[in-house]
């Protein structure tokens, strides 16, 4: 099973809730999460946090915010571009972290790397 990511947005192509109705929440504190899901494929830009705990598929760019792959997780066909990375599971691409890229005990990454400082637990 495949799960793409589609964003609904309202006519000004702002991002709508389930319901239609936009939050009034300040969308620099959201903390994205994909979870133990069996494949979820797509692209994602995010401002703060999003940790992966399940098996994703594509793109991830943030300028300003970190990426955690927890332990178990796999990322496939990846480009991933944010300011810091946390890795714990399994990337299959290429990272590049502005600040950090932290490899956990438990991280396993098969391709290209780019860091301005690297952390090996």
């Amino acid at each position: 099973m495949t799960t793409q990511a589609v964003a609904s947005r309202d006519e000004r192509g702002q991002p709508k809730l389930v319901n239609g109705s936009r939050a009034n929440v300040n969308k620099d504190n959201w903390l994205g999460f994909v979870g133990d899901v069996v494949n979820f494929t797509g692209e994602v830009c995010f401002k703060s946090m999003l940790r992966i705990d399940g098996n994703f598929s594509g793109n991830v760019t943030s300028e300003n915010g970190t990426l955690i792959v927890s332990t178990g997780a796999q990322v496939t066909k990846a480009q991933i571009d944010v300011a810091v990375a946390k890795i714990n599971g399994t990337v299959e691409g290429n990272i590049r972290a502005t600040k950090e890229l932290v490899l956990g005990r438990t991280a396993n990454v098969i391709g290209h790397v780019a860091a301005s400082a690297l952390v090996v637990e």
